[in-house]
């Protein structure tokens, strides 16, 4: 059993510690081990005993002394006392390692944090090189002094923000949370006003609303409330509730989906006749997907889909195809071969773009169109985006 070593500092005063080294923490009670950490988020290598008790909170003092000694015999602590009123008082604590006994308990030493900030700004310059948009974002990060934990979360939305927009996704501001915090309540108020300062969010396929499901050409839905034809209206945003029990379809021949907006919005105001034109936005929600599920289910027919020529496109395509193979309905890409935009203006492949390609090589549901498409991006290095002949 380790003992303890009594040294006389001055008159009245004198300093208690162990005679082995520190190694090892004793079996602490959890209140015990949650006090030494609250004791232990200041890095200062000597601390005052009242303000260690201060932090332990009156309901607490018994567990703070108890604490103390446990300490003093495995030699984490060195404790000063003076001699008042006919006993001895704890006056200072002096830590043995600091940065030893912060990693005991989980915390990160004042060196592991400021290499983690040195990590993290790096990672934010990095963000303002590669992405013109994140510039005012990056700013408002490296202005002043942050909290480490806000930092970090800041840089982490960004983080996802960029695969968001490189893999086209398209959704409500719910599953932008759930895609970066798995919770769709994940993102606090403040992180959201931080974000709608410095970035364009709708830009990005983010909106507050539940999405629409855009449509036009041939397709006719009595709903409830009355008759929605698309035709009719050239095109129209459908709200997917609506896409529900009560609605009785008239539908199309063939479907035509069309990722680019603009092609879109080109496309459907003369449809072929007998065709439903519909906006596939990027990577679509899991509300838009369980809407032109039900809609399949009610009015089957075969599809047309037409995205970008680029990694990201051909996900897209086999996110939408998904919905017709599942339902043992035939479709096909479409404008999106090699030869389609031979004359189009097209970009270099990055490395993002790279390792998409990669995994999506490997997809057992990849129709041999797409596979020779894959082929093509890998042996040009360049891709393109169908608004240009579409």
């Amino acid at each position: 059993m380790t003992s303890l070593k009594t040294i006389a500092t001055s008159r009245g005063r004198r300093t208690r510690h162990a005679t082995d080294s520190f190694t090892a923490l004793p079996d602490l009670r959890p209140a015990q081990r949650e006090l030494l950490r609250r004791w232990l988020s200041s890095d200062a290598a000597e601390r005052q005993w009242l303000s260690l008790l201060k932090q332990a909170g009156r309901e607490q003092l018994e567990l703070a002394d108890e604490l103390r000694e446990l300490l003093l015999a495995a030699g984490a602590i060195r404790v000063k006392e003076q001699f008042s009123g006919g006993l001895w008082h704890p006056e200072r604590v002096a830590w043995a390692d600091v940065a030893l006994l912060q990693q005991a308990v989980g915390l990160r030493s004042a060196v592991e944090r400021a290499e983690a900030r040195d990590e993290t700004l790096a990672s934010l310059q990095a963000l303002q090189q590669t992405c013109a948009w994140a510039a005012s974002a990056v700013q408002s990060c490296l202005k002043g002094s942050l909290p480490m934990a806000t930092l970090q979360a800041r840089t982490g939305l960004l983080q996802v923000l960029e695969q968001w927009q490189a893999e086209e996704r398209f959704g409500t501001r719910q599953d932008f949370a759930l895609r970066a915090r798995n919770d769709t309540k994940g993102i606090t108020p403040a992180e959201w006003k931080w974000l709608a300062e410095h970035v364009p969010l709708e830009s990005f396929g983010i909106v507050r609303f539940s999405p629409l499901l855009w449509l036009g050409g041939t397709l006719s839905l009595q709903t409830p409330r009355g008759r929605i034809d698309a035709a009719a209206a050239g095109f129209c945003g459908v709200p997917v509730g609506v896409f529900g029990a009560c609605t009785t379809v008239f539908g199309p021949r063939r479907y035509w989906l069309i990722e680019n907006r603009a092609s879109f919005e080109r496309q459907v105001v003369q449809p072929d006749t007998g065709t439903c034109v519909v906006w596939l936005p990027g990577q679509p929600p899991t509300s838009w997907l369980a809407a032109m599920a039900w809609l399949l289910d009610q009015a089957p027919a075969p599809a047309a889909i037409s995205c970008d020529p680029d990694p990201a496109g051909i996900g897209i395509a086999l996110t939408a195809g998904a919905l017709w193979s599942e339902r043992g309905l035939f479709w096909a890409p479409d404008r999106m071969a090699p030869d389609d935009w031979a004359q189009a203006v097209t970009s270099p492949l990055n490395a993002f773009d790279r390792a998409l390609l990669a995994r999506l090589q490997g997809r057992a549901d990849m129709p041999p169109s797409l596979a020779r498409l894959c082929e093509a991006l890998i042996a040009g290095g360049r891709k393109a985006e169908q608004e240009g002949w579409v």
